[in-house]
């Protein structure tokens, strides 16, 4: 018999700054590592022999839980990835809510007729998982495997294999979530689904969370603009500093009323920085501010920057907690790694 733990990666960016990551290579948050550390508890008197993961970075940074401690080789498997999302990758929720209410609602929660062009399709990325699984599995035949991937090709695979034709079947898992497969004459065999009981209430992600429970429960997600002439006032009232030409000002909206604001320029070499980012008084303590964060963060790396200035001193009590919760500080990296 042959035991397979699939693994969900840690929480990282677009977890909490709500951006949706299929292959857009994210880092892995703080309370993600924390993640890694209690699921390396677990696993401590657990006998693995062998440790595959998907070819990003934050599976990778996961995958440490099991292979450091054991010694073992990681074998990176690029058909592990996360779901291809073509033009939607790294766009915010509060985008896709705003302009496809009913494809992210599909995508969720009926993902047999999810499709957006250029994008994999269900059953795409559901069998490109399970190929590779088939293989991994017959190359460890009799032995102990962990796979780390991510949440959406993990249930993808796991609904073609016991619950064909039924998107409900298999639910959202937690990050770091494990399910346990055995495999014998051929066949695999459900042991245990998406089970967290290494993560404590704090170290939750689904638990700060709504969208997985279906269309009555509601988070906040945010969209985002360019300034407008008629923003002074907006930006006056969140404490906005001068800007130059060619510095990144985005209004961000909740809905229809703008609810904050982020501003950050390229410099030099690999750098980027934050200039400011705000909420309004009505707006702030409902965990926005991370998106804002992300709304900062992801586009200065996608223009290539590697490293995060912050130009001004940071005196908001709000910001400065903001900022240690995610572990920014000046000059700090914003590349994902593996350590």
């Amino acid at each position: 018999m042959t035991t397979i733990y699939l693994i969900r990666h840690a929480e990282a960016e677009g977890n909490v700054f709500r951006r949706i990551h299929g292959q857009y290579d994210s880092c892995v948050t703080p309370n993600g590592r924390r993640q890694i550390a209690a699921l390396a508890q677990r696993f401590a008197g657990i006998p693995v022999d062998a440790v595959y993961a998907s070819d990003l970075k934050r599976t990778c940074l996961t995958a440490t839980a099991i292979y450091r401690q054991k010694g073992l080789p990681l074998h990176r498997d690029a058909r592990f990835r996360e779901v291809g999302l073509g033009p939607w990758e790294d766009t915010p929720f509060g985008e896709l809510e705003r302009r496809y209410p009913a494809q992210l609602h599909a995508f969720s929660h009926d993902s047999y007729h999810w499709y957006v062009e250029g994008a994999e399709c269900f059953l795409q990325y559901a069998h490109r998982f399970l190929a590779g699984l088939d293989d991994v599995v017959r190359l460890h035949e009799g032995q102990s495997i962990a796979i780390f991937s991510h949440g959406m090709v993990l249930r993808g695979a796991l609904i073609e294999l016991f619950f064909p034709g039924q998107d409900e079947g298999v639910s959202h898992s937690e990050n770091t979530a494990v399910t346990e497969l055995h495999w014998e004459n051929g066949s695999y065999e459900l042991i245990s689904l998406n089970d967290a009981t290494h993560l404590t209430p704090e170290l939750s992600t689904l638990g700060r969370q709504n969208w997985w429970r279906g269309s009555r429960y509601l988070d906040f997600n945010m969209w985002y603009r360019d300034v407008a002439p008629e923003d002074a006032p907006l930006l006056a009232a969140l404490g906005c500093p001068q800007t130059e030409p060619g510095d990144r000002v985005r209004i961000a909206m909740l809905r229809d009323t703008p609810a904050g604001m982020v501003a950050t320029r390229r410099l030099d070499g690999d750098e980027g920085a934050l200039l400011h980012l705000a909420l309004l008084p009505e707006h702030r303590g409902c965990g926005l501010a991370a998106q804002l964060l992300g709304e900062a963060i992801c586009p200065l790396r996608a223009g290539g920057a590697k490293h995060l200035r912050l130009l001004r001193p940071v005196t908001d009590k709000g910001t400065k907690r903001l900022l240690a919760t995610y572990g920014i500080t000046d000059g700090c990296s914003i590349v994902p790694t593996e350590e």
